[in-house]
């Protein structure tokens, strides 16, 4: 009988997360600064690749080294309940992570390996340039329309499994001085 609600208690959070996704990948996406909102770009598989060379030339040209962010990782993964995680990067490197507690995250935590490479905006585009991602049945990027980095990321890797879904939101950015 447990084994039972345990299956069918999964089946359920991957449907909400599932729709959580769904329902975020068509809001639109904001800086924190004075600039008003713009429709982003979105670009479907195949396109991926160049997109985010193109994209990435608009993150680089504005020379961003130290900036604030939330991170939100939404997958069949254990650290979910303490996204999103704020963000800090300086000089190129993170400095420092808050959970949606409010609490530090340490940054050499081995349980924090699955969600670091996405904490640096460069991190995020060259996880996107990776043959895995390349593969995926469907992968769906939105783009920052002020700094072109990747807001929004949704992965299904394999499209008939239910467990390899990926969703990636970067929101809050500020740069730093």
């Amino acid at each position: 009988m447990r084994t039972i609600a345990h299956f069918v208690g999964t089946i359920l959070a991957l449907v909400l997360m599932s729709a959580c996704a769904r329902s975020s990948a068509t809001q639109p996406t904001s800086t924190a600064t004075n600039i008003p909102p713009t429709v982003a770009v979105s670009t479907p598989t195949p396109d991926i690749g160049a997109e985010l060379a193109r994209q990435e030339a608009i993150w680089q040209r504005h020379n961003i080294r130290n900036y604030r962010y939330q991170l939100m990782v939404g997958c069949f993964c254990p650290m979910n309940a303490t996204m999103p995680i704020t963000v800090e990067v300086r000089d190129g490197a993170v400095v420092s992570l808050t959970d949606a507690n409010g609490a530090p995250v340490a940054l050499n935590d081995p349980g924090n390996g699955f969600f670091m490479q996405y904490t640096t905006i460069p991190g995020i585009y060259a996880a996107l340039a990776t043959a895995e991602f390349r593969a995926a049945d469907t992968l769906t990027v939105t783009y920052d329309s002020t700094y072109g980095f990747p807001s929004e990321m949704s992965a299904d890797f394999i499209e008939m499994a239910v467990d390899d879904e990926l969703y990636l939101s970067v929101s809050a950015f500020t740069p730093l001085q």
